[in-house]
């Protein structure tokens, strides 16, 4: 099949537009000849070439034009047209229906039906490609009866004739085929209207004074915006995905669209209420473009019932092939290193279901590890590294997170190697890499606070100078292995009166085994301990002090950039939670997850789309950070997805196995081995650590022009 370039798919994105804008805007009223003026759309798209697109497959296209419609939504058949092409490519009727003498609809029927429900655009429609076991036929349309309600345009019944106009026998595969694009063009159009609306919804938003403040500004209204902003851009990136697994003909790519439909259709809903709740009344009338964009996204899910695979739901799939989730590949070279550390991970025998962070094994790992230079692999040459990529960096926590190796000194290496790095002294660097590098550098992080959480700008343990040391007083909290560690990683306040107040914080990177320091530990919900950490005249020597005065914030935002990154790839350890779910359910499919459309089974088709949607934002991420851009925000709304997911996947796995899965890992026959208990008590930390998922909400929110 054939591709557009970027720069193309925007140009075309764009003439799509000015097609629309000319033709469409009318049929927005409630008072309208719909019929017509869809037909005269038919006519235009077939001037412009878009009902040709599937003579060559270009299915990039034909989506992003979906898409276009959407915005508007305009219910035009684009993908309809560009299924009946292909299928129909090599019959004498192909030249009619690109040049729209012939417009048909698609259905999945019994070959003979004589019936059709919930057609749509059907007044502007002459024929009906009819999908049935390994044939298509297509019929005329000899009668149409309307059936108003929510649809707008209304959908129509259809009385088609006995005449065959065209016939052709793909097979199987291809009817599926057909039948799976069919429902991510619908998805497609649904997630397009969605995102018209929140972005109707943000302005609004931002506009909108209640009680003396921009309605934005409560965090009700953009936590709701930044939730469907984060489903949305998900979406996205599912859709995309799939498009590419068609296009490149790949043999999961009818999985690839099953995890597209089970998270796009139920985003594009959730975010097109979400927008009219911001909206309120302002969206209710049907002035506005809301009510229409509402009528099309609930409208284009619900039809997604009228096509239903043969193969089923994404659970399915996984349950009865065997198969696990698309890969996501990086590019070439990480997917060659990918192998590399697979390779590396067969030499340890760790099939373990839980990872403790006491494992006698890390020792031996690390210093195999550190012997190949993947520990410090992310550093410069000039540090002893080597430069790696972002996409091998990711790769390594991936594979390590998946497989459940210990790799403990790591964090250190990538956390606070990588700021001494960038914001060392040459003293430091020559005293403390050597130190780090070696993968056994027992530290804590003293970040949070009992009065901030994780609100870095405002903590308020002091550091005083006082000539070349410093005296802390203060208190940190949930130092996670402080009780173990030699070293604390201190960000402290050096100016109270810095405006804003972050301009007046200082890190240091210094031992603990100093007067003044006492710690009380507290046993957490996953087991870990964690202590909180008192400093009371504690002396810090100036030469610990990393980067400049009152410049830690700088040093801070380095960490945390690469600490989202990895904390991103939970997603790696999510995906071998649902492996192991599905290895067990394998084991007896109809007596644990029942038939097909069970309960169970939506479930775990729910639970595989919302983990496939965390993974694609990690790639979104990490491909923008490997290209100058930055992180973005695919990685907090990452964070957003993977974490609540992490809360939901364990308490359902308890669901689908009963309290057999509640079970610990030292009991013969757990499901699971203990793996989704433990990692139900330990999903707590995934939401609140290294910044709440309410954090991450305001990080989009702010992206999306909301007041802080």
């Amino acid at each position: 099949m054939n591709t557009l370039s970027v720069s193309e798919l925007a140009a075309f994105s764009d003439s799509v537009d000015g097609v629309l804008g000319r033709i469409w805007p009318a049929a927005t009223a409630a008072e309208h000849d719909t019929d017509r003026t869809l037909t005269d759309l038919w006519t235009t798209a077939a001037i412009q070439g878009w009902t040709a697109l599937g003579a060559d497959g270009v299915l990039d296209a034909a989506i992003a034009a979906t898409g276009r419609l959407g915005r508007v939504a305009c219910p035009l058949p684009l993908i309809d047209t560009y299924i009946a092409l292909a299928l129909l490519r090599d019959n004498p009727i192909a030249e009619h229906i690109s040049d729209a003498i012939v417009r048909p609809l698609v259905v999945v029927a019994e070959s003979g039906a004589r019936t059709v429900h919930y057609a749509e655009a059907a007044g502007a429609a002459s024929h009906v490609l009819v999908l049935a076991d390994g044939d298509a036929t297509l019929r005329p349309i000899t009668g149409r009866a309307t059936t108003p309600g929510l649809a707008a345009p209304a959908w129509s019944e259809l009385t088609l004739g006995d005449e065959t106009t065209a016939l052709v026998s793909p097979g199987p595969q291809a009817i599926e085929k057909a039948t799976a694009t069919i429902r991510l063009g619908l998805v497609s159009r649904a997630v397009a209207a969605a995102r018209r609306s929140l972005e109707h919804s943000i302005e609004h938003a931002k506009n909108r004074v209640a009680f003396g403040k921009p309605i934005g500004s409560f965090q009700a209204v953009s936590h709701r915006a930044a939730d469907g902003a984060t489903d949305l851009t998900a979406a996205g990136h599912l859709i995309d995905q799939a498009v590419a697994a068609v296009l490149d003909d790949r043999p999961d790519a009818i999985l690839a669209i099953q995890l597209a439909t089970a998270f796009a259709g139920p985003a594009a809903v959730r975010a097109q209420f979400g927008a009219q709740h911001t909206l309120a009344a302002q969206g209710y009338f049907e002035e506005h473009e809301a009510p229409w964009l509402f009528r099309r996204v609930n409208a284009d899910v619900a039809r997604l019932d009228s096509f239903r695979l043969a193969a089923g739901e994404a659970s399915d799939t996984l349950i009865e092939t065997g198969v696990s989730l698309p890969a996501l590949a990086l590019g070439p070279d990480a997917e060659a290193f990918r192998a590399e550390v697979r390779a590396f991970i067969g030499n340890f025998d760790h099939d373990v279901a839980v990872q403790h962070a006491d494992d006698r094994g890390a020792e031996d790992i690390a210093a195999a590890a550190s012997e190949r230079g993947y520990l410090t692999m992310a550093w410069p040459a000039s540090a002893g590294g080597s430069g790696a990529s972002v996409e091998r960096q990711t790769v390594f926590g991936e594979e390590f997170a998946y497989a459940r190796l210990p790799m403990h000194g790591k964090a250190a290496i990538d956390l606070l190697g990588t700021a001494i790095v960038r914001h060392g002294t040459e003293e430091q660097k020559q005293r403390l890499l050597p130190l780090i590098a070696r993968g056994d550098f027992p530290f804590y992080l003293g970040y949070s606070e009992p009065e901030t959480g994780s609100d870095l700008a405002a903590l308020r343990t002091r550091a005083v100078r006082d000539g070349d040391e410093w005296i802390v007083n203060g208190r940190k909290m949930w130092g996670t292995g402080a009780h173990t560690a030699e070293w604390v990683w201190l960000a402290a306040r050096t100016d109270p009166d810095a405006k804003p107040p972050h301009a007046g914080i200082t890190v240091f990177l210094t031992r603990i085994d100093r007067p003044g320091f006492e710690l009380q530990c507290h046993r957490a919900l996953s087991g870990e301990t964690s202590c909180s950490t008192f400093f009371d005249d504690f002396r810090i020597p100036d030469a610990d002090r990393v980067g400049e005065i009152n410049g830690g914030w700088k040093v801070i935002t380095t960490a945390l950039a690469q600490e989202r990154v990895l904390m991103a790839n939970s997603a790696a350890e999510i995906h071998r939670l649902l492996d192991d779910l599905l290895d067990e359910v394998r084991k007896d499919p109809a007596g644990i997850a029942g038939a097909r459309g069970s309960a169970q089974r939506a479930t775990i088709t729910d639970l595989a789309a919302r983990l496939q949607a965390a993974r694609v934002l990690v790639n979104a991420s990490i491909k923008a950070t490997s290209g100058g851009e930055g992180a973005r925000l695919e990685a907090p709304k990452a964070k957003i997805i993977a974490s609540q997911l992490h809360e939901d996947f364990c308490e359902a796995a308890l669901r689908i196995f009963g309290p057999a899965a509640a079970l610990g890992e030292n009991l013969p026959g757990v499901p699971g081995r203990g793996a989704f208990e433990y990692n139900l008590r330990y999903s707590i930390m995934q939401v609140v650590g290294g910044g709440t998922i309410d954090i991450q909400r305001n990080l989009v929110a702010r992206s999306l022009g909301f007041p802080r």
